[in-house]
């Protein structure tokens, strides 16, 4: 049991969460945001995690409100020089300009590496431009002479691509949140991945968005932790058809809420397949409070995953 929340006797007592000593491992993943999808929600910030090496924060998802949640977490923007995106949704990059840019104005020391799928760099182009306004202001002000443009490396990364940053090995597959049907070329934005980060024989794999996918089992096989996305598509379901939208629009929504995302079950069988130590849940598409709703994911992950079942909360530590 990985979970580090503070104070340990407050998170033992929790129906969703456990804790119990151990030698500190030497990488650390924060849940920084555990909202699923693009709807604003009080309790629950947009997808953002920290995986802390070494001390130091990366990102993995940056959607909006990380910076809020990376300052409580007691890091600084600065203080982040590496970001891997597993895809280009809204809810998984609404943050990334306030990183950019708050990094630039405060005088960040070292680049900004981000590493992400196809389109990540055209995404990071428009980011850098909308700043210019800012950049003008700053030639007559502490920020002369900076440019942000400078600040920033984008790096593409493809499903079975490996890189080695900072010694951790880090892995990415090709998952199944979105398909390669007309319309959806994976080189132009529409490639979803998902990672596995290995340091000192400990891993932890990241599904990111998906639906069920051996690659994604296959990317996970022996991890200390997989953090997965889940949905709740009953309740999911019943919100969409309370909506007023075109029949068409509504039943593509609801095919891809249904093989596009994980439920608690198929979330449970990746685990379980691929041998995992414990399974964390986070990008929560639920529709109440999550200590009220907890106890259900874990209860149907148990049908099919035997190991522990976490249900992340913001700023949890694992």
């Amino acid at each position: 049991m990985k979970l580090l929340c503070l104070p340990l006797l407050v998170a033992a007592a929790l129906p969703w969460a456990s804790a119990s000593p151990r030698a500190a491992p030497p990488m650390e993943w924060i849940t920084l945001g555990t909202k699923g999808g693009p709807v604003p929600n009080a309790e629950r910030s947009q997808p953002a995690n920290a995986l802390v090496v070494s001390g130091k924060p990366w990102l993995v998802d940056c959607g909006d409100g990380a910076m809020e949640r990376l300052a409580a977490a007691g890091f600084r923007p600065t203080d982040v020089d590496t970001v891997f995106l597993s895809h280009l949704h809204m809810d998984h990059v609404g943050g990334l300009q306030g990183l950019i840019g708050l990094r630039w104005m405060m005088g960040a020391e070292t680049p900004l590496t981000i590493y992400g799928p196809p389109g990540a760099a055209g995404l990071v182009d428009g980011l850098i431009r909308s700043l210019a306004p800012t950049a003008e202001i700053g030639k007559y002000e502490a920020m002369k002479g900076l440019d942000p443009a400078k600040m920033v490396k984008v790096v593409t990364i493809r499903g079975g691509d490996s890189v080695d940053v900072a010694g951790v090995v880090v892995r990415a597959a090709r998952n199944t949140h979105f398909d390669d049907a007309p319309g959806h070329p994976i080189e132009n934005g529409s490639q979803s991945l998902s990672y596995r980060f290995d340091d000192g024989g400990y891993a932890i794999t990241y599904t990111g968005d998906t639906g069920p996918s051996d690659a994604v089992g296959r990317l996970a096989k022996g991890s200390d932790i997989l953090v997965s996305e889940v949905i709740d598509l009953d309740q999911a379901a019943a919100n969409y058809d309370a909506k007023d939208m075109p029949a068409a629009r509504k039943a593509a929504m609801l095919k891809h809420l249904r093989t596009q995302h994980l439920s608690p079950q198929e979330a449970g069988r990746i685990a379980a397949r691929a041998g995992v130590g414990e399974l964390v849940f986070t990008h929560l598409s639920i529709f109440g409070p999550t200590a009220k709703e907890a106890p259900r994911l874990i209860f149907e992950a148990h049908e099919t995953f035997s190991g522990e079942v976490l249900v992340a909360r913001d700023l949890d530590r694992f």
